[in-house]
């Protein structure tokens, strides 16, 4: 599939835990097909409900540190992958 944007550039595709994404490695355009947004918005879902957790635990450990815990979240991973 060519890029709509550059016309001629073919898409790349790339897995990230279980979702399809195609790309253009030009204009670094990202385009889902059917039901990926949703798998995408899920999956963070249920990464930010375990990473809570985890950093539920953690609470005690930042204040006593006096560091602010880093947040992170799937749709950060995914998205990881394609910058700079």
């Amino acid at each position: 599939m060519k890029c709509p944007v550059c016309k001629d550039i073919t898409l790349l595709m790339s897995e990230k835990k279980g979702v399809e994404i195609d790309y253009c490695p030009n204009c670094r355009g990202i385009w889902l097909d059917r039901g990926e947004l949703e798998k995408i918005i899920e999956k963070d879902n249920n990464y930010n409900d375990s990473k809570n957790k985890e950093e539920n635990i953690k609470t005690k450990d930042y204040q006593q540190s006096g560091r602010k815990p880093k947040k992170e979240s799937f749709i950060s991973e995914i998205f990881e992958m394609f910058g700079d």
